[in-house]
């Protein structure tokens, strides 16, 4: 800690506990009723990243932004004289933005308080650094959104997933033990979502999770082949409810209700005008014969309707007499945002 004068004069004055405010972790700066500085602690070092004897005599308008100095000389001024508001404005903790000596701003709390010192203003700063505070608060206000969102998200496929399978069952009873299985393959897609933090889940691991149930010993009725994709939250959910109602379709009355019968699911990445796509396939064979349905079901609506909302995704959909052919075709930058 630094003061200026000569050793009785007031300058003095609010060094004499220099080694105490050397202690402290909040920067302490005095100055006289113009603003120039008269001390300036360690921790005030640290923060602006001048050396005392840089900055002593000079102003302290040199330790903010050049945006700010007009309005604290004001307020300094009338802070030093006693005289209206700004006396309680500058009398409790605000916040304030420094400038260090690189050129850097960071936002602070300043706290001055004044003395009258032999017939002399002093005025102390004491002054907090809290751009880790802020960062902190940023951090999290943006996760409280990001969980608002991704609830909201959630709650848009949950009630997509009742409305349509309440349409499409034909009791109480089954509506029940539908909805319950499907609601299990979207707990599955979280699970994947909370190994990859929360932010994002693996599609190749996706699909080997859902299909898992319906692998043989062997392992050779059910391939999944594709590279690293890495999914956002909703696109994983949307994703894992179409393997799941594509596998549970497959094992009623596909190619995984025989022995033999198999599923291959392929993936790539695709170019194309909009900025590249991916491309997933699905495709049955050694299943019983395949016929055109009649009526839509709950998973065909799902992967037609759902998946070209949600995700903006081409199906198509052919009914081959060896087996099911699903094509997906799906925006890349829909995969990873979580919209």
């Amino acid at each position: 800690m630094k003061s200026v004068g000569p050793p009785d004069s007031p300058g003095t004055k609010p060094a004499l506990n220099a080694e105490t405010l050397a202690l402290v972790a909040d920067a302490v700066i005095c100055t006289d009723a113009d603003g120039r500085i008269l001390t300036f602690n360690p921790a005030a070092e640290r923060s602006f990243g001048y050396s005392a004897s840089e900055v002593i005599g000079h102003s302290v308008h040199m330790l903010l932004p050049l945006r700010d100095r007009t309005d604290h000389h004001r307020h300094l001024r009338g802070f030093a004289s006693g005289e209206g508001v700004t006396t309680r404005l500058m009398g409790r903790s605000r916040e304030v933005r420094g400038r260090r000596k690189n050129g850097e701003e960071f936002p602070s709390e300043a706290m001055v308080s004044r003395q009258t010192i032999d017939g002399r203003v002093i005025l102390t700063v004491v002054h907090r650094d809290i751009t880790e505070r802020k960062e902190l608060e940023e951090l999290r206000e943006a996760t409280s959104r990001e969980l608002e969102h991704r609830m909201r998200n959630q709650l848009s496929v949950v009630s997509s997933i009742v409305s349509i399978s309440a349409a499409s069952a034909s009791s109480v009873e089954e509506f029940r033990a539908v909805l319950a299985d499907r609601l299990t393959a979207l707990a599955a897609s979280q699970y994947i979502l909370r190994a990859g933090g929360g932010t994002s889940a693996d599609l190749g691991e996706l699909l080997r999770k859902e299909l898992a149930q319906y692998r043989t010993q062997q392992g050779t009725n059910v391939t999944v082949l594709g590279p690293p994709v890495s999914l956002g939250p909703k696109a994983a959910q949307i994703l894992a409810m179409i393997a799941h109602e594509l596998a549970t379709n497959s094992a009623k009355y596909g190619a995984l209700s025989r022995v033999g019968g198999q599923v291959a699911v392929r993936f790539a990445f695709v170019d194309n005008e909009s900025g590249g796509a991916l491309g997933i396939h699905w495709r049955e064979e050694g299943g019983p014969p395949v016929e055109t349905p009649t009526r839509e079901g709950f998973g065909t609506r799902l992967i037609k309707h759902v998946a070209a909302m949600a995700l903006r995704a081409d199906v198509i959909m052919a009914y081959h007499p060896d087996g099911l052919y699903c094509q997906m075709t799906i925006p890349r930058k829909t995969l990873e945002v979580d919209q």
